[in-house]
This record gives structure tokens, C-alpha cells and sequence, in this order.
């Protein structure tokens, strides 16, 4: 064999080697889309627990939250900073959860689970009416404009 030969031999492998290269690497890359979404759903189901936990294990919390809930009027100063700082972070793991799936890092199907749930735990409660009031201009746009879709209702 002539050295052009060996040379074109030489190419062609060297373009196989490329591409076997670029689909290791497509698979490396989807495996680590898929790790970080799942990291992303653990973290929001850990912080869920952690919020439910503090919930059921503190009853002044627990009352204190539902009073803010349902009847915010009757919450104290002090209560009702209590209360919105605890909502604060209800709304923070919400908007998370929001963007999150915005920039494709949780599914659609976990999206409109966390989703549902914080319609839930709002809808229907003035107390969150009234936070939403009093706080909405602090919140992402996108997620603004998610939640006044919401509460129009």
C-alpha cells in the first residue's frame, strides 16, 4: 500500500473516531440533563417535606398559619409578619418550581403537580389574597403574571 493510502485509511478512521466521539458525548449529556432534573424534583420534594414537617411539628405555627389563611384580619402585627415570612417561602419554592420548568429543568408532569398543589393551598384562603397583594411586585414577572392568572379566577 502506498503512504496516500494509508493516509486516506488514517482519515476515514479518524472521522469514525469523531463520531463515535460526539454520540459518547451526546449520551454523557443526556445523562447529566437527567441527573439534574432529578436533583432539581428531589431538592423541591425535600424542602416540601422540611415546610410540612416545621407544620406538623410546631402546632403555634400550624395555628398561626391557618389563622393567617382564613382570616387575616384578626392576625396580630407580630403574627402577620409571622405569617408572611412562613408564605414567603411557600411562594419562593412555587416561583422555584415555576422558572424551574420555564428553563426546562423539571418536566411537565411535576410541573403541573407542584403547580396544583400551591393552587391548592391558595385558592380560596384571603390570607394568601392579601399576601399576594401586598408582595406580588417582589416576585419574578413571568411568575406574577402566572399567579394574577390564578387569582382572577
Amino acid at each position: 500500500m502506498k503512504l496516500s493510502e494509508w493516509a486516506h485509511i488514517a482519515e476515514i478512521t479518524s472521522a469514525i473516531a469523531v463520531v463515535i466521539s460526539l454520540i459518547y458525548i451526546g449520551l454523557e449529556v443526556n445523562q447529566n440533563t437527567a441527573a439534574v432534573t432529578a436533583n432539581t424534583r428531589q431538592s423541591m420534594i425535600d424542602y416540601g417535606r422540611e415546610q410540612s414537617e416545621i407544620l406538623v411539628t410546631n402546632e403555634t405555627l400550624s395555628n398561626l398559619v391557618d389563622k393567617g389563611e382564613s382570616n387575616p384580619a384578626t392576625l396580630t402585627p407580630l403574627e402577620q409578619s409571622q405569617f408572611y415570612e412562613f408564605t414567603i417561602w411557600r411562594f419562593a419554592m412555587w416561583e422555584s418550581s415555576f422558572l424551574n420548568h420555564e428553563k426546562g429543568l423539571l418536566d411537565d408532569e411535576s410541573w403541573i403537580a407542584w403547580d396544583a398543589y400551591y393552587r391548592f393551598i391558595m385558592i380560596g384562603k384571603p390570607g394568601y389574597t392579601q399576601f399576594w397583594s401586598d408582595t406580588r411586585a417582589t416576585w419574578h414577572p413571568l411568575f406574577m403574571d402566572h399567579v394574577d392568572a390564578i387569582t382572577v379566577q
